[in-house]
């Protein structure tokens, strides 16, 4: 996630702000990938 309000060191905060850099929309992309795997073993 890319939160503006709350600004990490980088500028970005998500799980890990030592993996989740600045790059945001690869940040993004990456929870999308979880969400995905995450449901498949919640369904």
């Amino acid at each position: 996630r890319c939160k503006e309000s709350k600004p990490g060191k980088n500028g970005c905060r998500g799980i890990d702000d030592k993996h989740w850099n600045s790059q945001c929309k690869t940040s993004q992309t990456y929870v999308r990938a979880l969400s995905k795997e995450n449901n498949k073993y919640v369904g």
